[in-house]
């Protein structure tokens, strides 16, 4: 089969945030180049995140964890979790029937089963099992797989024989260099254990910049997704900047898409002659660039798009996610950024924000691990077309 006839699915579920769906969005953009792309989504709609051009974006009936670690619900009320699955499982499995993909690239699971609740993908990989010749399976994940709360329910040996008995491989969107394999701990590596994993590099969102002339000054501060969480940290941030060196100023701060309006509003209540408030943005990439430095969470995608450009980072990982508190202490441990903590006072955050306008990274990370995916996707393809 040509690659130019080829149908490449990517089924994603993100909850708390929207670094999964980000992630994805630069997979299906990048596997463009190759196949045409159907992704499918089971969270939340962001307003901010729209698909990338042809790319078929197919919104699954969506399940969300009101917090991290707690089992999945329907956001429509008319239905019961079981009844949503087996939507959803419908979906996928009359979409595979009726487009016969040779890629499917499955976004962090079978790692955390529960984020996609317990049946959406059962029927799906029963339906590719019963495949004279199946198609190639991939597992995605990020810097580390798992997080330091209740959302898995599998033990490592039950997650390796899954993905032994149905995976093709593992795609882990990782510098090498700043986080071997030996890095992860004894649940990931025993879980991994003798299964094919390709260390792609981070995977950013295409870089775009729109205003070349702007000048770099103050500080940018942004939550990501956005939550009640990252906004009450927000306030403090800016509250916090206010008091610090008046390098720091202008502040322009990012609200997030998936922040209610509540807690917007009381971001917009610190609004004034130095401190710009926007709901959302639709290109991170030019605020970034126009900042001196970028106070952050610690999430996947908002760190690593800062010091893909090279700018000071200072990231507030959460502690209820072991990955976002691996991810930071591991790159502030080697000079890349540096590290707070919500649980610090304004008067210490305020001193680590001034510090943060002398620091500069001492790593240039590596961040082209969505086109990097697709090369090990296409050798893998042209491997199997030649054994066949």
């Amino acid at each position: 089969m040509p690659l130019s006839d080829l149908e490449a699915f990517i089924i994603v579920q993100h909850s708390v945030g929207i670094g999964h769906l980000t992630r994805c969005f630069a997979l299906a953009r990048a596997l463009s180049s190759i196949s045409h792309v159907t992704l499918f989504d089971g969270g939340r709609p962001a307003e901010s995140h729209l698909p990338p051009s042809g790319v078929d974006f197919v919104q699954m009936p969506i399940l969300y964890r009101p917090r991290a670690g707690e089992f999945p619900a329907p956001i429509d009320t008319r239905y019961t979790l079981a009844e949503t699955e087996h939507m959803r499982s419908k979906l996928l499995v009359d979409a595979y029937r009726r487009l016969k993909p040779r890629i499917i690239i499955t976004e962090y699971f079978p790692f955390a089963p529960r984020r996609f609740g317990n049946a959406t993908l059962n029927e799906l990989f029963r339906t590719i099992s019963e495949e004279p010749l199946p198609p190639l399976v991939i597992c995605s994940i990020r810097t580390v797989p798992r997080e330091e709360v209740p959302d898995i329910d599998d033990d490592p040996a039950s997650i390796n024989a899954y993905l032994k008995k149905a995976f093709s491989f593992v795609l882990h969107h990782a510098d090498p260099k700043l986080f071997p394999l030996s890095s992860l701990g004894s649940f990931e590596q025993h879980a991994l254990s003798g299964i094919p994993v390709w260390q792609t590099g981070f995977v950013r969102r295409p870089f775009t910049q729109t205003n070349r002339n702007r000048v770099s000054n103050g500080l940018l501060l942004t939550i990501g997704g956005g939550s009640t969480a990252g906004a009450k940290l927000l306030k403090r941030w800016i509250e916090a900047a206010r008091d610090g060196s008046p390098d720091l100023l202008p502040l322009v701060a990012v609200c997030g898409p998936l922040t209610d309006c509540a807690d917007r509003k009381a971001i917009h209540a610190e609004r004034g002659p130095n401190v710009i408030v926007h709901d959302w943005v639709t290109n991170m990439d030019d605020l970034i660039s126009s900042s001196r430095a970028v106070v952050c969470l610690g999430g996947y995608n908002t760190p690593l798009e800062a010091l893909s450009q090279n700018k000071p980072v200072l990231a507030f990982p959460h502690s209820g996610l072991g990955d976002q508190v691996f991810q930071v202490t591991a790159l502030h441990a080697q000079g890349v950024l540096l590290k707070g903590d919500p649980s610090q006072s304004n008067r210490d955050i305020t001193s680590l924000m001034n510090e943060l306008l002398n620091f500069r990274p001492k790593y240039q990370i590596d961040c082209n691990g969505a086109e990097r995916s697709v090369e090990i996707i296409r050798r893998a393809l042209t491997k199997r077309e030649k054994a066949r």
